[in-house]
């Protein structure tokens, strides 16, 4: 069985008193050199804080033995933290069951699956790619020919797809798998780039920028049919999403120089052009944002199209899309997260380690750090959702903890840790068990 984390890095979140606004940017990323001429159509970061990115248009070209020439494909790019290429990148093609398939098609989004794996929308076919060696895992097509929006899921692997053009095929749900669980929404409104979906699955976040607002879809449980329940981010022309790790805060583009923001009939707003804005989803506030740095002023061709954040939310990167030949991917760092001496993600106080890799043994143990008193929740849960074994579940104080973890009992497989603290989600992180 691989490793899957060399270390249990734990994600500390909280409230919207701990942000402020002023994300530093710290450029082009990985330099100036990565454009080509029509913009960015997607990023993603995976587990290990690798950044994956899809540039629109083709940049590269693959030799096909079949035709005995060089045909030019729309690569995905890796970059490893410090902006090194991966060794499996750039990726050219993808094998599905034996079968090579050259990525001659549009680049249409990124999302991090469930698993750590890259979810490749590339035109009418959704891929999910291993984020450890670039190799293909499935694939699927909801609609053949219908192009596609970056394609979300959810905490236990499920994933939505839609269409870019309005009414062209429903919102789909598929398993973890590929297997398709049906329609979720049979009729989309308004062109759309990008959307999103809830941790459960049960709440879909749809911005068709032309509806300058984002429609919000509920049903109580999977067995029931979603309807229209509230209007947020009204003003906005989002065209690209995110969930902080978290997942309590869902961020979001206000609109470009070519979708320009503050729209809404009969709404008054002042959004900034080209933001991505977050919003508490437990309150309901707007906590944060970042703006991209235009390359040529009130450029229209540069349109926010992706966003995505490192694994400890120290870092966000995000693309835009447009007929410019602009660096396509910017770096911002959060003001609000550091990393001690011993290389511990530390967020007002919060640290947290792991005293052994995986995979586990009887002598593992879970060590925190508390800057306060909270009713803390530690668990664990397999990848269809359900809970296998309870930590921590009380009122903690102040300090520094251990629990111990035995998971001989469990089966081979991977699992997520989700540490709680006063009810709110402070990380949720895969661990690989033998």
């Amino acid at each position: 069985m691989k490793k899957l984390l060399t270390t249990l890095s734990f994600l500390v979140l909280f409230s919207a008193s701990a942000f402020s606004q002023g994300w530093i940017y710290e450029g082009a990323f990985p330099d100036t050199n990565l454009k080509g001429g029509s913009g960015g159509h997607g990023v993603a970061v995976d587990p290990d804080g690798k950044v994956w990115v899809q540039l629109f248009g083709a940049t590269d070209s693959l030799f096909v033995p079949d035709s005995n020439r060089y045909f030019p494909v729309r690569v995905i790019h890796v970059f490893n933290p410090d902006g090194t290429p991966a060794s499996f990148s750039p990726i050219k093609s993808v094998t599905i069951n034996g079968i090579v398939e050259p990525l001659y098609n549009s680049n249409r989004g990124l999302h991090t699956a469930h698993d750590g794996n890259i979810l490749a929308s590339s035109f009418d076919v959704i891929y999910k790619i291993n984020y450890q060696t670039g190799e293909g895992i499935a694939k699927v097509q909801p609609v053949a020919g219908q192009t596609l929006t970056s394609c979300p899921v959810t905490d236990d692997g499920r994933v939505f797809s839609a269409p870019v053009i309005p009414g062209a095929m429903p919102i789909k749900e598929f398993a973890a798998d590929f297997t398709f669980l049906g329609n979720a929404v049979d009729t989309t409104v308004g062109f759309s780039r990008s959307f999103e979906v809830s941790p459960d699955g049960n709440t879909i976040y749809w911005a068709g920028y032309t509806n300058h607002c984002v429609l919000v879809y509920n049903r109580p449980s999977e067995f029931d049919p979603f309807t229209v329940v509230d209007t947020i981010f009204k003003g906005f022309d989002s065209e690209s999403f995110a969930w902080s790790p978290n997942k309590q805060y869902l961020w979001a583009s206000s609109g470009s120089y070519n979708d320009l923001p503050n729209r809404y009939p009969g709404e008054v707003t002042y959004w900034d052009v080209a933001t991505w804005y977050a919003r508490d989803m437990n309150t309901g506030q707007i906590v944060d944002s970042i703006k991209w740095q235009f390359n040529v002023p009130a450029n229209p061709n540069e349109r926010p199209r992706g966003i995505a954040f490192s694994p400890d939310y120290r870092y966000a990167y995000v693309t835009c899309f447009g007929a410019s030949n602009y660096p396509a991917v910017q770096k911002f760092r959060n003001p609000n997260v550091s990393v001690d001496d011993n290389g511990l993600t530390v967020i007002d106080g919060y640290k947290l380690s792991q005293n052994y890799p995986n995979p586990f043994n009887p002598t593992t143990s879970i060590n925190f750090e508390l800057p306060k008193n909270g009713y803390t929740t530690l668990k664990v849960y397999d990848m269809l959702g359900n809970e296998v074994a309870t930590l921590i579940d009380k009122e903690m104080t102040a300090g520094q903890h251990s629990v111990k973890f035995n998971a001989q009992n469990l089966a081979s497989g991977t699992y997520l840790y989700q540490l709680n603290v006063n009810g709110v989600r402070i990380s949720n992180k895969m661990i690989l068990m033998k």
